[in-house]
């Protein structure tokens, strides 16, 4: 009986120098902060205000981070830019990985500010002004938008966005080749820097519409359909038509 107990404390006794042992090996000695070549170098007073948003202390064990909530803090402060992930270096290292977001929407504000945003719809800033490079963003609800958060019920048009990207209109080009989009109740029109109107009707696959309508208007549509007019989806195909 009392082998039986030595033996049992034993185990409990090495389970718990164990646990000491990984808890100080996975204590957490290095945060830092990377970013992509794209933004200027971080200066280190960013860095600690990054690391201090994630809530990530040194001291506490490298499994216990809760990378959602890191993420959220940052980018709520800090809407301009995107946590790309947070990474493990084992045994005790954590890196911040970083980059800025590029404007590519604004959207009026009931109070007359207008919203700026980017290719996720995250509003990354408010201001007074706009910049006329970007892509009017009209018929959306704007009474809920927050800084550093998405673009309320904007499902439908990250799907658009996804097709626009899948014909390579990223970030800038995006806002360089659509200039407004108009979202109405059965269909969004996206009107072109050349003067095409693109009439895409309402649906969950709204992606596959913005690429048959560019794939029409950059090999099926005249010279005048490249600069003017309706460029529009029957049950035959697209087609174009003259601007009313």
């Amino acid at each position: 009986m009392r082998k039986r107990l030595w033996i049992i404390l034993g185990i409990i006794v090495g389970i718990a120098v164990i646990s000491v042992m990984a808890y100080c090996v996975f204590s957490i000695g290095k945060v830092d902060v990377n970013s992509t070549v794209d933004i200027a170098v971080l200066s280190q007073e960013e860095k600690d205000e990054i690391i201090a948003l994630s809530g990530i202390q040194k001291g506490k064990n490298i499994f216990a981070i809760d990378e959602d909530i890191a993420i959220n803090n940052i980018e709520l402060s800090m809407p301009t830019l995107k946590v790309i992930s947070i990474e493990r270096t084992f045994p005790n290292g954590v890196f911040i990985y970083v980059t800025r977001r590029t404007p590519v929407f604004y959207l009026q504000l009931s109070g007359g500010q207008y919203a700026i945003l980017d290719r996720e719809l995250k509003v990354i800033s408010i201001q007074d002004n706009y910049d006329a490079q970007l892509t009017q963003l009209v018929g959306v609800t704007a009474d809920s938008v927050k800084l550093g958060e998405t673009l309320p019920d904007s499902q439908l048009l990250a799907t658009l966005i996804k097709g626009a990207e899948r014909c390579s209109f990223i970030n800038a080009r995006f806002s360089a080749f659509y200039r407004k989009i108009v979202v109405e109740s059965s269909y969004i029109y996206l009107t072109s820097n050349t003067g095409v109107i693109f009439q895409l009707p309402i649906s969950s696959n709204i992606d596959e519409s913005v690429m048959g309508s560019y794939g029409y208007y950059f090999e099926g549509a005249s010279e005048k359909g490249k600069s003017e007019g309706y460029i529009y989806l029957d049950k035959h195909g697209w087609y174009w038509k003259e601007a009313l």
